[in-house]
């Protein structure tokens, strides 16, 4: 059998820091916690230099600070920094939306109307996990159509910490029927193949999760 390319290799301090993102964003880790190389390294049975290698790139992506003469700790987010957060968001996300709406194929579009049926209220057996998948989707592959490389990388570091800011927020059914609805706006946006819409509608769409977040979160 010949594979048409190679199988990328992964390095330990990539595992690693995977495993790491895995913790943090499933709230393993608290706002504020230390991470100690030497208990990390034994909790994922390797030396110290890929966790410390993990450590960097997390400290590069907003999700670790490492202070002086201090270990790393997980970051601690302000309404501020939350409200920055998503900003930041609104602005990358809403050009990429306006961007992928001219370069999403046919088969892109038809995936995601597949998973926006299966996604369909009301509530019920797999409704929720079935919402969620379709949400990933959707954003996922509007930043990867955008046509623009970096602005695509600076999307999932964001994400990154969106997610972080979400863990932290419990489940809500009426939030999750209301951010249904605003990502079949996009996805109608984005088959009409209007760019100034599908921008429109994702900025409202993240101006609307924000709004959620600030009241479910008490944060100084």
């Amino acid at each position: 059998m010949e594979f048409k390319s190679p199988i990328a290799k992964v390095s330990l301090g990539d595992l690693v820091h995977q495993r790491m993102i895995t913790a943090l964003l499933s709230g393993q880790f608290r706002g504020g916690e230390d991470l100690n190389e030497v208990a990390l390294a034994a909790q994922f049975q390797v030396s110290r230099t890929p966790v410390r290698e993990a450590l960097r790139r997390l400290e590069a992506e907003g999700l670790v600070v490492n202070l002086v003469n201090r270990q790393a700790t997980v970051i601690e987010m302000s309404r501020t920094d939350v409200i920055e957060t998503y900003q930041v968001r609104q602005i990358l996300e809403s050009a990429a939306a306006r961007w992928a709406a001219e370069q999403l194929d046919a088969e892109q579009l038809l995936e995601l109307r597949a998973l926006a049926n299966a996604a369909a209220p009301p509530p019920g057996g797999q409704w929720g996990a079935n919402e969620r998948r379709f949400d990933g989707e959707l954003h996922r592959k509007v930043a990867e159509s955008c046509g623009n490389g970096r602005l695509c990388k600076e999307i999932v570091k964001n994400t990154n910490l969106v997610r972080f800011v979400r863990s932290r927020v419990g489940l809500n059914l009426e939030r999750l029927a209301q951010g249904h609805t605003e990502h079949l706006r996009i996805l109608a946006a984005l088959e009409a193949r209007d760019a100034e819409r599908a921008s429109a509608e994702m900025s409202a769409h993240i101006a609307s999760a924000l709004q959620f977040v600030l009241e479910d979160l008490p944060l100084p």
